[in-house]
Protein backbone atom coordinates (compact mmCIF):
# COMPACT_ATOMS: atom_id res chain seq x y z
CA UNK A 1 0.00 0.00 0.00
CA UNK A 2 1.23 3.83 -0.76
CA UNK A 3 1.17 6.40 1.31
CA UNK A 4 -0.02 9.62 0.27
CA UNK A 5 0.53 12.98 2.52
CA UNK A 6 -2.94 14.91 2.55
CA UNK A 7 -1.91 18.24 1.57
CA UNK A 8 1.87 18.05 1.82
CA UNK A 9 2.36 17.02 5.64
CA UNK A 10 -0.44 18.76 6.60
CA UNK A 11 -0.07 17.55 10.83
CA UNK A 12 3.66 19.38 10.95
CA UNK A 13 2.97 22.30 8.77
CA UNK A 14 0.09 24.33 7.63
CA UNK A 15 -2.00 22.78 4.80
CA UNK A 16 -1.22 23.10 0.77
CA UNK A 17 1.48 25.53 1.58
CA UNK A 18 5.40 24.90 0.05
CA UNK A 19 6.79 23.88 3.81
CA UNK A 20 3.90 20.87 4.05
CA UNK A 21 5.17 20.04 0.57
CA UNK A 22 8.90 20.22 1.18
CA UNK A 23 8.36 17.83 4.29
CA UNK A 24 6.26 15.46 2.58
CA UNK A 25 9.23 15.31 -0.17
CA UNK A 26 11.54 14.49 2.51
CA UNK A 27 9.50 11.85 3.97
CA UNK A 28 10.91 8.64 2.05
CA UNK A 29 7.71 6.35 3.33
CA UNK A 30 5.52 8.65 1.10
CA UNK A 31 4.75 7.82 -2.49
CA UNK A 32 2.99 10.91 -3.33
CA UNK A 33 2.44 14.39 -2.49
CA UNK A 34 -1.67 15.45 -2.86
CA UNK A 35 -2.60 18.97 -3.45
CA UNK A 36 -6.08 21.39 -4.32
CA UNK A 37 -5.98 23.52 -7.36
CA UNK A 38 -8.51 26.23 -8.18
CA UNK A 39 -8.36 28.71 -11.09
CA UNK A 40 -8.21 32.10 -10.78
CA UNK A 41 -9.73 35.10 -11.98
CA UNK A 42 -6.89 35.40 -15.00
CA UNK A 43 -7.52 31.66 -15.48
CA UNK A 44 -4.13 30.33 -13.82
CA UNK A 45 -3.85 27.81 -10.81
CA UNK A 46 -2.99 27.90 -7.44
CA UNK A 47 -2.95 25.43 -4.66
CA UNK A 48 -5.61 25.96 -2.04
CA UNK A 49 -8.11 23.60 -0.90
CA UNK A 50 -11.61 26.29 -0.08
CA UNK A 51 -12.49 28.30 -2.75
CA UNK A 52 -12.79 30.84 -0.34
CA UNK A 53 -9.46 32.60 1.51
CA UNK A 54 -11.36 33.09 4.92
CA UNK A 55 -10.51 29.84 6.61
CA UNK A 56 -6.78 29.91 5.81
CA UNK A 57 -5.90 34.04 5.23
CA UNK A 58 -8.52 35.37 7.05
CA UNK A 59 -9.79 37.09 4.15
CA UNK A 60 -13.38 36.57 3.09
CA UNK A 61 -12.95 36.86 -0.91
CA UNK A 62 -13.20 34.00 -3.31
CA UNK A 63 -10.24 32.58 -5.73
CA UNK A 64 -11.59 32.94 -9.03
CA UNK A 65 -12.24 37.13 -8.03
CA UNK A 66 -8.65 37.42 -7.97
CA UNK A 67 -5.65 37.53 -10.20
CA UNK A 68 -3.04 35.56 -9.42
CA UNK A 69 -0.86 38.58 -8.62
CA UNK A 70 -3.55 39.68 -6.36
CA UNK A 71 -2.85 36.20 -4.46
CA UNK A 72 0.29 36.18 -3.97
CA UNK A 73 0.08 39.19 -2.05
CA UNK A 74 -1.63 37.23 0.41
CA UNK A 75 0.14 35.15 3.66
CA UNK A 76 -1.52 31.63 5.06
CA UNK A 77 -2.41 32.91 8.35
CA UNK A 78 -3.80 29.03 10.15
CA UNK A 79 -3.03 25.41 9.76
CA UNK A 80 -0.76 23.51 12.17
CA UNK A 81 2.09 24.94 13.57
CA UNK A 82 1.46 28.54 11.50
CA UNK A 83 3.85 30.25 14.19
CA UNK A 84 7.15 28.03 12.61
CA UNK A 85 6.00 28.76 9.54
CA UNK A 86 5.47 32.66 9.07
CA UNK A 87 5.24 34.24 5.44
CA UNK A 88 3.08 31.23 3.65
CA UNK A 89 2.42 32.67 0.44
CA UNK A 90 -0.46 30.74 -1.79
CA UNK A 91 1.57 28.09 -3.65
CA UNK A 92 1.24 28.15 -7.83
CA UNK A 93 0.20 25.07 -9.49
CA UNK A 94 3.45 25.45 -11.23
CA UNK A 95 5.21 25.76 -7.85
CA UNK A 96 4.01 22.39 -6.57
CA UNK A 97 4.63 20.51 -9.70
CA UNK A 98 8.88 21.49 -9.28
CA UNK A 99 8.69 20.43 -6.40
CA UNK A 100 7.04 16.84 -7.16
CA UNK A 101 9.58 16.56 -9.12
CA UNK A 102 12.76 17.62 -7.49
CA UNK A 103 11.75 15.08 -4.74
CA UNK A 104 10.62 12.34 -7.20
CA UNK A 105 7.11 12.39 -5.47
CA UNK A 106 4.02 11.33 -7.81
CA UNK A 107 1.86 14.51 -7.99
CA UNK A 108 -1.90 13.83 -6.78
CA UNK A 109 -3.90 16.88 -7.83
CA UNK A 110 -7.23 16.95 -7.02
CA UNK A 111 -9.17 19.76 -9.03
CA UNK A 112 -11.69 21.60 -6.72
CA UNK A 113 -13.02 24.28 -9.55
CA UNK A 114 -12.62 25.18 -12.69
CA UNK A 115 -14.45 27.84 -14.65
CA UNK A 116 -15.49 25.87 -18.02
CA UNK A 117 -13.89 22.45 -18.99
CA UNK A 118 -11.75 23.22 -21.72
CA UNK A 119 -9.64 24.70 -18.66
CA UNK A 120 -8.74 20.92 -17.94
CA UNK A 121 -6.27 21.56 -20.98
CA UNK A 122 -4.60 23.88 -19.02
CA UNK A 123 -3.58 21.36 -16.01
CA UNK A 124 -2.93 18.73 -18.77
CA UNK A 125 -0.16 21.02 -20.58
CA UNK A 126 1.23 22.00 -17.07
CA UNK A 127 1.71 18.47 -16.28
CA UNK A 128 3.33 17.21 -19.54
CA UNK A 129 5.72 20.10 -19.38
CA UNK A 130 7.12 18.45 -16.54
CA UNK A 131 9.58 16.11 -17.59
CA UNK A 132 9.73 13.02 -15.05
CA UNK A 133 6.61 13.95 -13.45
CA UNK A 134 4.25 11.33 -12.47
CA UNK A 135 0.37 12.35 -11.68
CA UNK A 136 -2.50 11.14 -10.42
CA UNK A 137 -5.71 13.67 -10.96
CA UNK A 138 -8.34 13.05 -8.82
CA UNK A 139 -11.63 14.98 -8.23
CA UNK A 140 -15.03 14.54 -6.64
CA UNK A 141 -16.52 15.97 -10.20
CA UNK A 142 -16.75 13.18 -12.39
CA UNK A 143 -17.10 15.15 -15.01
CA UNK A 144 -13.35 16.91 -14.95
CA UNK A 145 -12.32 13.24 -14.61
CA UNK A 146 -14.14 12.38 -18.09
CA UNK A 147 -13.09 15.50 -19.87
CA UNK A 148 -9.27 14.73 -18.59
CA UNK A 149 -9.80 10.82 -19.85
CA UNK A 150 -10.58 12.56 -23.29
CA UNK A 151 -7.72 14.40 -23.11
CA UNK A 152 -5.17 11.05 -22.02
CA UNK A 153 -6.06 7.34 -22.51
CA UNK A 154 -2.61 6.71 -19.95
CA UNK A 155 -2.87 9.18 -17.56
CA UNK A 156 -4.23 7.69 -13.78
CA UNK A 157 -7.52 9.01 -13.02
CA UNK A 158 -9.38 8.71 -9.65
CA UNK A 159 -12.93 9.35 -8.60
CA UNK A 160 -13.53 10.45 -4.91
CA UNK A 161 -16.54 9.56 -3.34
CA UNK A 162 -18.38 8.29 -0.16
CA UNK A 163 -21.35 6.88 -2.12
CA UNK A 164 -20.46 3.13 -3.54
CA UNK A 165 -23.78 2.92 -5.71
CA UNK A 166 -23.99 0.47 -9.32
CA UNK A 167 -24.30 3.91 -11.00
CA UNK A 168 -21.28 5.21 -9.34
CA UNK A 169 -18.86 2.05 -10.58
CA UNK A 170 -20.55 1.40 -13.65
CA UNK A 171 -19.11 5.38 -14.62
CA UNK A 172 -15.85 4.88 -13.12
CA UNK A 173 -15.49 1.43 -14.96
CA UNK A 174 -16.07 2.79 -18.56
CA UNK A 175 -13.85 5.48 -18.61
CA UNK A 176 -11.27 4.13 -16.87
CA UNK A 177 -11.43 5.56 -13.77
CA UNK A 178 -10.48 4.19 -10.32
CA UNK A 179 -11.84 4.88 -7.01
CA UNK A 180 -10.82 6.46 -3.65
CA UNK A 181 -13.47 6.48 -1.78
CA UNK A 182 -14.05 7.40 1.89
CA UNK A 183 -12.67 5.14 4.53
CA UNK A 184 -15.54 4.37 6.38
CA UNK A 185 -17.59 3.01 3.49
CA UNK A 186 -14.64 0.29 2.85
CA UNK A 187 -14.61 -3.35 3.78
CA UNK A 188 -13.00 -6.08 2.80
CA UNK A 189 -15.70 -7.99 0.17
CA UNK A 190 -16.45 -4.53 -1.22
CA UNK A 191 -12.59 -4.31 -1.89
CA UNK A 192 -12.38 -7.86 -3.13
CA UNK A 193 -15.22 -7.35 -5.69
CA UNK A 194 -13.66 -3.93 -6.76
CA UNK A 195 -10.57 -5.70 -7.65
CA UNK A 196 -12.35 -8.35 -9.47
CA UNK A 197 -13.74 -5.56 -11.60
CA UNK A 198 -10.14 -4.36 -11.91
CA UNK A 199 -10.06 -1.18 -9.99
CA UNK A 200 -7.07 0.43 -8.11
CA UNK A 201 -8.74 1.36 -4.48
CA UNK A 202 -7.37 4.40 -2.79
CA UNK A 203 -8.79 5.21 0.67
CA UNK A 204 -9.05 8.95 2.48
CA UNK A 205 -8.29 9.93 4.98
CA UNK A 206 -6.79 7.60 7.19
CA UNK A 207 -4.63 8.84 10.27
CA UNK A 208 -4.51 6.03 13.29
CA UNK A 209 -2.02 3.49 12.66
CA UNK A 210 -3.98 0.64 13.69
CA UNK A 211 -6.64 1.53 10.55
CA UNK A 212 -3.94 1.91 8.63
CA UNK A 213 -2.54 -1.56 8.77
CA UNK A 214 -6.17 -2.78 8.62
CA UNK A 215 -6.92 -1.32 4.98
CA UNK A 216 -3.25 -2.35 3.66
CA UNK A 217 -4.39 -6.15 4.96
CA UNK A 218 -7.27 -5.37 2.83
CA UNK A 219 -5.29 -4.92 -0.62
CA UNK A 220 -6.06 -1.36 -0.62
CA UNK A 221 -3.23 0.57 -3.19
CA UNK A 222 -3.12 4.02 -1.79
CA UNK A 223 -3.68 5.79 1.24
CA UNK A 224 -3.93 9.39 1.72
CA UNK A 225 -2.80 10.62 5.50
CA UNK A 226 -2.18 13.91 7.49
CA UNK A 227 0.56 12.10 9.46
Amino acid sequence: MKLIAHRGLSSIAPENTMSAFELAGKEQRFFGIECDIHETKDHQFVVMHDDNLSRMVKKDVLIKNLTLKELKKYVIKAGNNIKNYPKQSIPTFEEYLDLCVYYDKVAIIEIKEVMELSSLVNVMNHIDNHLGLRAVIISFNINYLKYMRALSETIELQLLTDQMDDATIYDARVNQIDLSIWHEQINTDRVKQLKKEGFKIAVFTVNDPKLQRKYASMGIDYLTTDT
